[in-house]
């Protein structure tokens, strides 16, 4: 069973007069919210999405679906909420979220975390000395990067990187990202507001991040270096390290060398082959595993697909087709139809599943 460490920072920066971000850091759910709106507006937001979500996850099974339940519920609270105040109304919050997937009977799967976001806050995820983020910011330069207008490091400092499409409160339905993520010992995931990270390159977090330091001291020097940086908007990060014995993926099959000794030649040849025909077998049964998201073809009403295998062929193995789903490309948000193209992948039948029945629930909220 795999445990989860973290570490908490908050701070109001050097400019704003209050902090409107708020979080949560339990044992096994974790939060940011970045609330908005004139006068306490934002603060009363942000502190209704985090609350209500860790009230809302007591006694429950922690899983993308109940994020996005749990979430477009409070979306409703907090929109209902702003309807009954003129001083609140137009408020909203940002939220991104993870919690820790509890294991349902033996499985020989790795464990899993869920997660979640809506608007602008992120979640990064440091493995095995690598950096990235996995969220996807719901903003108008987010848009202007995916199609190609700017870069990330224009998007950072652009006029208009305050603008967030998709956020709580604002309209009473919302559309939320959610998904699965395996979980592995020395995984360090990350969370924001973009207090965070407008202030501070990627590089920079990547670098404090990947250190091999205690998740609190990672996370009060993520929100110092932001301070120094400017702090012209509330630093919110929580640091979430995974503890336990489950060791990452190897990312790379290993090199089977000749011996340079020619002794011995018939014994070493043997070895040879038997490593060769293990490593082979090693292949196959990676280029078998696992389900990732695919289009049944390249037309605006193709199908997304549930495929098993490695999404390129490995050797002479190619992924076999196990179901197309009723949910089409034209169905789907641009950040959705990305994310199948680059087809996301699962660890079981049933895990990919469920992400279909999510997109068809943000979907039909969409509608």
């Amino acid at each position: 069973m795999m445990l989860l460490k973290h570490g908490v920072a908050t701070d109001t920066g050097n400019v704003r007069p209050q902090n409107e971000d708020a979080y949560v850091a339990s044992d096994h759910l974790f939060a940011v919210a970045d609330g908005m709106g004139g006068h306490n507006a934002g603060e009363v937001a942000s502190a209704l999405a985090t609350s209500l979500l860790l009230e809302r996850a007591v006694g429950q099974i922690l899983t993308p679906e109940w994020f996005v339940d749990a979430i477009t519920s409070i979306n409703r609270t907090i929109h209902e909420s702003a309807a009954e105040s003129t001083e609140r109304r137009g408020m909203g919050t940002t939220i991104c979220a993870l919690a820790l997937v509890q294991p349902q009977g033996e499985t020989s799967e790795p464990q899993q975390v869920a997660l979640a976001n809506v608007g602008d806050s992120r979640i990064y995820l440091a493995r095995s000395g690598k950096f990235r983020q996995l969220s996807v910011d719901h903003s108008y330069v987010q848009e202007l990067v995916t199609e190609g207008l700017i870069t990330e490091e224009e998007a950072r400092i652009h006029p208009r990187r305050n603008i967030v499409t998709r956020a709580l409160g604002i309209d009473d339905r919302v559309a939320v990202d959610s998904w699965l993520v395996p979980l592995f010992a020395g995984d360090r995931f990350i969370l924001c507001s973009d207090g965070l990270v407008d202030e501070v390159p990627t590089s920079d977090i990547a670098e404090l991040a990947t250190q091999h330091r205690e998740p609190q001291i990672i996370a009060d020097a993520l929100v110092a270096l932001a301070k120094r940086n400017g702090g012209r908007d509330n630093i919110t990060v929580v640091v979430v390290d995974a503890v336990g014995n489950s060791a990452p993926p190897i990312e790379s099959e290993p090199i089977v060398e000749t011996p340079k000794k020619r002794t011995k030649q018939g014994i070493i040849g043997v070895g040879i082959a038997l490593a060769i025909v293990l490593s082979l077998v090693a292949i196959g049964r990676n280029a078998r595993s696992g389900y990732f998201l695919t289009f049944e073809n390249a037309s605006q009403n193709s199908s997304v697909c549930i495929d098993r295998g490695a999404s390129n062929h490995v050797l002479w193995f190619a992924p076999t087709r196990e179901l197309c789903t009723d949910l089409q490309r034209s169905d789907l948000s641009t950040v959705h139809r990305q994310r199948v193209s680059e087809h996301l992948r699962f660890s079981s039948f049933i895990d990919a599943q469920r992400h279909v029945e999510a997109l068809k629930e943000i979907s039909a909220l969409n509608d």
